[in-house]
């Protein structure tokens, strides 16, 4: 008796584990995170989202955060990622705009003056079938807007004209790059790192840069005398994962993170805002705003549709749909009261 009733009480067992669903969330799963840089803005979203990827999944997934740049530099994120050398990070189309040319619209000058309508905005068209595309053919999965700073110009003397800007030696990328370029002003495309050496030495006089929170960090109210703090374009940093590791992840974690990542669009900027209100205050006892004058500034958005337009050629040059997803893109801008 003893026995028939061990071997009813095993079969109930049996049939009780055929037939309970697998949780994954009591499996241990780590994911390898990359920061080109230390701790701060640039990643201040997404090391507040893996926390809460770790809580939401009651702690069976654990991220190992690797910050200060030790795998690579900003620009060598998206091939990192791709071939595994860690599972996910921040990168940017402006530093890779030949791996992402038409998500790198996102960058376009003077697009618009509200950055969480531009993120809004670029988290629907990272997910468009033709620049997901993009993604896709790096091996990433994109996961949501990380950093989407304002980008604005800091300078050793002031400028307030057209004029002004062609006196000085300016580093700038993306946007601003693309309308110096059609105000025949030579634009000096100094990494991230080398920038501050750069400035004071007077290589540069002016830099078109992450402001304020960025600018204040890395001390370059320190270094600069004068700062506009008008948006010339809004830098997009999205956050991806390497696509077989998304792939591999369990169903439920993956609704966990997807979950997560439409909040992320606006807590992201949230984020951001905080320290950016603090950095204005400190950044403006350093330096002196001075603005480009209205009329100066007029011309400026006059020169800012050619800019768009070159874009666009150089797309379709390439084969690719710049008119198509430029449109696109403003359309979600003015969804999103952009």
């Amino acid at each position: 008796m003893k026995i028939v009733k061990s071997l009813c009480t095993s079969a109930v067992v049996a049939v009780a584990m055929l037939a309970a669903p697998t949780v994954s969330m009591a499996e241990d799963i780590n994911l390898k995170y990359h920061a080109f840089t230390g701790e701060g803005p640039s990643n201040l979203a997404v090391r507040w989202w893996m926390d809460e990827v770790e809580a939401r999944t009651d702690g069976s997934v654990d991220f190992t955060r690797i910050f200060g740049g030790a795998l690579g530099k900003l620009s060598g994120q998206p091939e990192n990622i791709k071939v595994g050398a860690f599972d996910m990070g921040e990168f940017s189309p402006v530093y890779n705009p030949g791996l992402f040319p038409l998500a790198n619209v996102t960058s376009l000058p003077f697009m618009s003056d509200d950055p969480l309508a531009h993120a809004r905005a670029g988290h629907e068209l990272f997910q468009s079938e033709t620049v997901e595309a993009e993604f896709t053919a790096m091996n990433q999965k994109y996961l949501f807007p990380g950093l989407w700073t304002s980008i604005q110009l800091l300078s050793h003397d002031p400028i307030r004209t057209i004029e002004d800007l062609q006196a000085a030696k300016i580093r700038a990328h993306g946007g601003a790059a693309e309308i110096l370029k059609e105000l025949d002003i030579t634009v000096y495309g100094i990494p991230w790192g080398e920038l501050p050496a750069a400035a004071e030495r007077g290589v540069v006089t002016a830099a078109i840069i992450g402001s304020p929170a960025d600018a204040y960090a890395f001390g370059f109210g320190e270094i600069f005398s004068y700062w506009d703090d008008e948006d010339w374009f809004f830098f997009p940093l999205p956050v991806t994962i390497n696509l077989d590791t998304w792939n591999a992840l369990p169903a439920d974690v993956q609704a966990v993170i997807e979950e997560l990542n439409e909040e992320m669009v606006d807590q992201a900027r949230s984020l951001l805002e905080v320290a950016e209100t603090e950095s204005h205050a400190r950044l403006s006892e350093q330096t002196e705003i001075v603005k480009l004058d209205d009329a100066e500034r007029a011309k400026m958005l006059e020169v800012r549709d050619a800019a768009w337009q070159s874009w666009v050629d150089a797309r379709e040059e390439e084969g690719l749909p710049g008119q198509a997803v430029l449109d696109e893109f403003l359309a979600l801008l003015e969804k999103h009261g952009g």
